[in-house]
């Protein structure tokens, strides 16, 4: 007999003014191995939490949507998984050390602790999350140390072992095929690693 430790998530409010905190919903059975919550914006609702070895979205009526991110969720976690690529079963990335920020309402960006960025979708039909599918690299900048959303075309990544960069993102085009690609699912947002993001020193910081 195996028992798995698991975590927890509370959604709740702040009233100021009657000085309470009403709890809206209570996840249970999460990953052991959660390491940070990132808040989805007001169109989407819910979070994203980061884990060792998942990406889990969950929204304020409990519902769990995951993205493993290497082989071992699986053995740590009894939740069911939906329906992976070959490419999503053959990822093998670490997130520990990793930051997360959402450079759009579907669009988040997960910086690994090498400084690899790599694009993460949320498909959603209105506030309902389906599924979470991860992009190829898009970039390679500093070792990070913090992450934040300057404006809505930069991000700043603050390195405490090497130089701080500023991040231009941009949303590109790209011709694809029929055949190649299933036309039903929305068109994700990338960043064109050439033209559309510019590495720049930031010697201030």
């Amino acid at each position: 007999h195996t028992t798995r430790m698991s975590c927890g998530l509370i959604f709740f409010t702040l009233d100021l003014v009657t000085r309470n905190c009403p709890v809206l919903t209570a996840v249970e059975g999460l990953p052991y191995d959660c390491l940070s919550v990132v808040p989805c914006g007001a169109a989407l609702g819910g979070v994203v939490i980061i884990s060792a070895n998942a990406l889990v979205h969950v929204s304020q009526t409990s519902r769990r949507v995951i993205l493993p991110v290497n082989g071992w969720h699986t053995r740590i976690s009894d939740h069911p998984l939906p329906q992976l690529s070959d490419e999503d079963k053959e990822r093998c990335l670490k997130l520990e050390g990793s930051y997360a920020v959402f450079v759009d309402e579907k669009t988040l960006f997960v910086l690994l602790s090498d400084g690899t960025v790599y694009p993460v979708e949320v498909h959603a039909d209105g506030r309902t999350v389906s599924e979470l599918t991860m992009g190829n690299a898009v970039a390679k900048t500093t070792v990070p140390s913090i992450v934040k959303r300057a404006s809505d075309e930069h991000l700043f990544i603050g390195s405490s072992v090497g130089p701080s960069v500023l991040l231009k993102t941009a949303h590109i085009e790209e011709e694809i095929h029929n055949e190649d690609v299933d036309m039903s699912a929305p068109a994700a947002a990338v960043v064109d690693q050439n033209d559309g993001m510019d590495l720049d020193d930031d010697d201030g910081a």
